[in-house]
């Protein structure tokens, strides 16, 4: 996978993620359904396994619970056909102007989702994350459902049942790395959704035209440059000629990439003129029979990112999760050197490196 549609679909996992509604009292709206199914699809194309998703795989049945643990993280479970995603999350809110007026700004997040092989059906969901811990759970309608039409956001004015509302109940365990945090929950709310019945809600249109369904937005505000294609370099990167020039501030953007065997680091930071810029780190790994996807978002101080006009040095320090400084620096010809004592702590796994050689890099200042 190219390291652009990597990056993409991590702006769309983080923005789906950390922006996505907590289970309330009320009738969730179509989006509000299909907020979860559009994470775990972003997650699932970061890993490669886009083929896998649920909007890809014609499953019908996806079944979804939330809740949040006594010690202030997030849990959610989005699961369909052999595969059952359980999303760890914490995040600090600040109140702030955004496009839509005043209103909370993120300013820093972070999440860890755990994929395992399971089973799912319409009532049941059952999976085991190794050592972590496992769900076996029941679903209990409660009477109340979702149907197709205005009021849930669908283009039709009438439709079928869209979701089920309910409890999950049985047994879900869960500890994290280190123990950053754990859970033992034995009855938690959550939803059975028709996924083909919500795509014709979404879209006007048979299950089919699911391809058309639109990306996820990145709020987190980060839009990376494009063209990156297959493994960042080290070659310089200049501004190409902008057939249709912004009127707002430049973009500045820097993306730093590193590929194993088993796992695969990327780090991106993008501010936008003399703006406070954000900054996004990503894992994904295998572990074992797990997969993890690991971010962390900040949104940094002015000054925390800097390069100069010529795009031939640039810095960054951003604020926690990360700590220390990264600096590019472009060498004789067009080599770049990319070090410091830059790390991010993910949830559970502390100080991972974000520099050095094994690092290809780009930077770029758009128009």
């Amino acid at each position: 996978m190219s390291v652009r549609r990597t990056i993409a679909c991590l702006l769309a996992a983080a923005a789906t993620l950390l922006t996505a509604a907590p289970a309330t009292a009320s009738t969730p709206s179509s989006l509000r359904l299909l907020a979860g199914v559009q994470r775990l699809n972003a997650e699932l194309a970061l890993m490669g396994q886009e083929g896998t998703s649920p909007l890809a795989s014609g499953d019908r049945a996806l079944s979804e619970l939330r809740f949040r643990n006594s010690d202030g993280y997030t849990i959610s479970v989005v699961a369909f056909g052999q595969t059952v995603a359980l999303s760890v999350s914490r995040s600090q809110l600040q109140g702030g102007r955004t496009s839509g007026g005043r209103g909370k700004i993120r300013e820093r997040s972070r999440t860890s989702t755990y994929f395992a092989h399971g089973r799912v059906t319409p009532t049941s969901i059952s999976a085991s994350f190794g050592d972590r811990g496992r769900i076996s759970v029941r679903f209990r309608p409660s009477g109340r459902e979702v149907h197709a039409g205005h009021r849930a956001g669908c283009r039709r004015r009438g439709g079928p049942r869209l979701a089920d509302l309910g409890v999950f109940s049985g047994e879900l365990r869960f500890e994290g790395e280190g123990g950053y945090t754990s859970a033992e929950v034995h009855r938690v709310p959550g939803r059975s959704i028709d996924l083909a019945a919500l795509l014709d809600c979404l879209l006007g249109a048979s299950p089919g035209a699911h391809a058309r369904l639109p990306a996820a937005q990145a709020p987190l505000g980060i839009r990376l440059p494009a063209p990156v294609g297959g493994r960042l370099t080290r070659a310089p990167s200049v501004p190409a000629v902008p057939t249709h020039p912004g009127t707002g501030p430049a973009s500045t953007a820097l993306v730093a990439d590193r590929k194993l065997a088993l796992d695969r680091t990327v780090f991106a930071a993008q501010m936008r003129g003399n703006g406070r810029p954000r900054f996004l780190a990503a894992e994904e790994a295998s572990e074992g029979s797990i997969g993890v996807v690991r971010i962390a978002y900040a949104r940094g101080a002015p000054g925390s990112f800097t390069a100069d006009r010529t795009l031939s040095s640039a810095r960054v320090s951003p604020p926690a999760p990360f700590a220390g400084d990264g600096t590019l620096q472009r060498s004789l010809g067009s080599a770049r050197s990319w070090d410091g004592s830059l790390t991010v702590s993910f949830l559970g796994v502390p100080r991972v490196p974000l520099t050095g050689a094994p690092f290809g890099i780009r930077l770029s200042r758009g128009f």
